[in-house]
């Protein structure tokens, strides 16, 4: 697996073999056996050159995310080797791992300088099973409170707002209504399912969005966009915690529609004191970032 994603990325088997530190010879081998056992092509060579096939293209996704899940492996064996217990691995989306974890984490170190701390981003829905898996220790994500579990601790519960241009005529409004959108000037963010189906129960024609409107999975690519004056985007609350504001202006949104910041913990795997830091600095950084309106 890792001699056919080197090839992937280098695209040539010397290049690969080099890279590796084996013989090209082994490289060719490694493919050969690989498609025999697929019994697929996985390679063809046009004019000279390597080129992957699609069936290449699809493994490909698979390959790395395990190779990725098989290095993070490796750490923790290493870990747990040398007795290095000491380390908090903690996930979350996109969002809150780019504004809101750096601001818990500060805060995390000023009291557990020494604790070691491992910060990565995952897709929202992915993010209970990788800690149930017990790939991370902690699994901070946002969904929408009627999805509240047992098996998750609810931090906080907030709701969506609407970020606008500073100079938008809603601006100004204490608080957007949906009568008030255009439809046209709407940027859709398409991350996580639940929250979609969210604002589609809520907000009657949601899902019926015109051909022309702009969309995108990421929220930070949202603001960014309203920030251009391409338009308006509703988000939650969290996500954009100690997000840039300059120019944009957020308000609540109705009808209101909650969302809860939650935690997946595996409690056996974390030391309690630092479970309790971890815990104390994310709460602390809620009540100073959502004491006063933005924009």
């Amino acid at each position: 697996m890792t001699i056919f994603s080197t090839v992937m990325r280098l695209g040539s088997l010397t290049a690969a073999a080099t890279s590796l530190g084996i013989a090209q010879p082994s490289v060719s081998k490694s493919i050969a056996l690989m498609e025999h056992r697929l019994g697929l092509r996985l390679f063809e060579r046009v004019r000279g050159r390597l080129v992957p096939t699609a069936e290449a293209g699809l493994i490909l996704g698979e390959a790395l995310r395990i190779e990725e899940e098989l290095s993070r492996f490796d750490r923790y064996l290493d870990d747990v080797r040398h007795l290095r217990a000491g380390q908090l691995r903690v996930a979350s989306t996109p969002a809150l791992a780019l504004n809101f974890l750096p601001l818990v984490a500060r805060k995390f170190r000023q009291q557990l300088p020494s604790y070691g701390l491992s910060l990565d981003m995952h897709l929202n829905h992915e993010i209970a099973g990788l800690v149930e898996r017990g790939q991370y220790d902690i699994g901070l994500a946002v969904i929408p409170s009627a999805d509240e579990r047992e098996d998750l601790t609810v931090l906080r519960r907030g709701r969506n707002v609407c970020v606008l241009p500073q100079a938008h005529p809603l601006a100004t409004s204490p608080a957007v209504h949906w009568e008030d959108i255009d439809p046209a000037e709407l940027i859709y963010i398409t991350t996580d399912a639940r929250l979609v189906m969210l604002l589609s129960a809520g907000i009657p024609g949601f899902l019926h969005h015109r051909q022309s409107a702009t969309e995108t999975n990421r929220y930070s690519i949202a603001v960014r966009l309203v920030r251009q004056g391409m338009g308006i985007t509703l988000v939650d609350e969290f996500t954009i915690i100690d997000a840039e504001a300059e120019g944009l202006t957020m308000r609540p949104f109705e009808p209101e529609l909650e969302v809860s910041l939650v935690m997946a913990l595996d409690s056996k795997r974390v030391a309690r004191k630092a479970l309790n830091e971890f815990t104390t600095s994310i709460h602390l950084t809620l009540d100073e970032e959502l004491a006063s309106p933005r924009g």
